[in-house]
């Protein structure tokens, strides 16, 4: 008598079976990962330092003029810590700040903090905590506003 199995039924019956292989000496291979364009320096922090090739750069810069904060921070990232530009990083942060990034906000209102400009200092600050940057809270507060 021949035993007739359902597709479903059929399917469970293998992984049935395959469950029961081991996979002990199958050999692992370890693939690098492919390139973004966009680097970690293991030197640095432990949040590390972005070093972008100048592809992804371009990309980057591209996607920040099409609305991207993230990109545009990325890109005054770049100019601050690996160029060393800070013309050109100050005029990217302002652009991420414009556009609603947290961190840029804060970071504009620490500059003019630390450039004696209190009420650019506070229009960040008020920025970015209404854009939920979790430190602006405690800097207005420092600043004698809220």
């Amino acid at each position: 008598m021949k035993l007739q199995r359902s597709a479903p039924q059929l399917a469970l019956a293998v992984l049935a079976a395959l469950s029961t292989v081991s996979c002990t000496n199958v050999p692992y291979i370890v693939q690098p990962s492919p390139p973004t364009g966009i680097e970690k320096s293991p030197n640095d922090s432990s949040v590390g330092i972005l070093r972008l090739s100048d592809a992804e750069l371009a990309r980057q810069e591209s996607l920040a003029r099409d609305g991207n904060k993230t990109a545009a921070f990325n890109v005054y990232r770049h100019f601050r810590f690996d160029a060393g530009d800070q013309v050109a990083a100050r005029k990217w942060l302002l652009i991420a700040a414009e556009m609603g990034h947290g961190a840029a906000q804060y970071n504009l209102a620490q500059i003019y903090l630390h450039e004696q400009d209190s009420a650019k200092a506070v229009y960040w600050a008020r920025r970015a905590k209404d854009s939920g940057y979790p430190n602006a809270d405690a800097l207005l507060e420092s600043l004698g506003t809220r």
